[in-house]
């Protein structure tokens, strides 16, 4: 039987691989569909929706806030997939709420954890976005330590503070495990 961390795991990076090459490719929109279908897969397996909606919620506007400052300093520019060149584009948002349901499945052993969590962040969260600019989907200030300075600090602080409301939530949610498949399809109340 496949464990609900890797079923967590291979979401996450279907989803990830989606954001990342639908736009590199130039289908943005698909990859970000693609993404959202995932995120959809995951949301009918969780046993608390709502806590997973908000913690995704969050994640997500987080990460439209930051990324929108970038932005506005100059430290991030996203050539395709945009509807306005001062928003983050819609791949991005979304890979943010996707990256936020990992925090009660794959990456629950960041819980309880916020000096490892700001530290895999800030070497994470620059990696990730040296490999989208490394495909074309993100580019950086003209001088690329800048951009990656600022990634490492943003990511820092968001890893932690994600997973500090991930861990909040815990006792709500439970110990990070998937219904089952037969469970999951099946209608409430039956």
């Amino acid at each position: 039987m496949v464990s609900t961390r890797a079923i967590n795991f291979a979401l996450y990076y279907a989803g990830w691989f989606a954001c990342i090459l639908g736009p590199a490719w130039g289908y943005p929109w698909t990859g970000t569909a693609i993404a959202v279908a995932l995120i959809g897969c995951h949301l009918a397996l969780v046993q608390r929706r709502g806590d997973e909606l908000a913690l995704m919620a969050a994640a997500a506007l987080f990460g439209t806030v930051v990324d929108t400052l970038q932005i506005a300093a100059g430290l991030l520019r996203f050539p395709t997939g945009t509807l306005f060149g001062w928003l983050p584009p819609a791949w991005l948002i979304v890979l943010w709420a996707q990256f936020a349901a990992t925090f009660h499945f794959s990456m629950q052993w960041l819980k309880g954890r916020p000096w490892l969590a700001a530290l895999f962040g800030a070497v994470g969260g620059p990696l990730a976005f040296l490999a989208g600019c490394r495909v074309g989907v993100v580019a950086f200030h003209p001088e690329a330590w800048r951009s990656m300075l600022s990634l490492a600090v943003v990511w820092a602080v968001a890893l932690p503070l994600l997973v500090g409301i991930a861990a909040r939530q815990n006792g709500r949610t439970g110990t990070g495990e998937y219904r089952s498949w037969r469970r999951a399809v099946e209608p409430s109340g039956m």
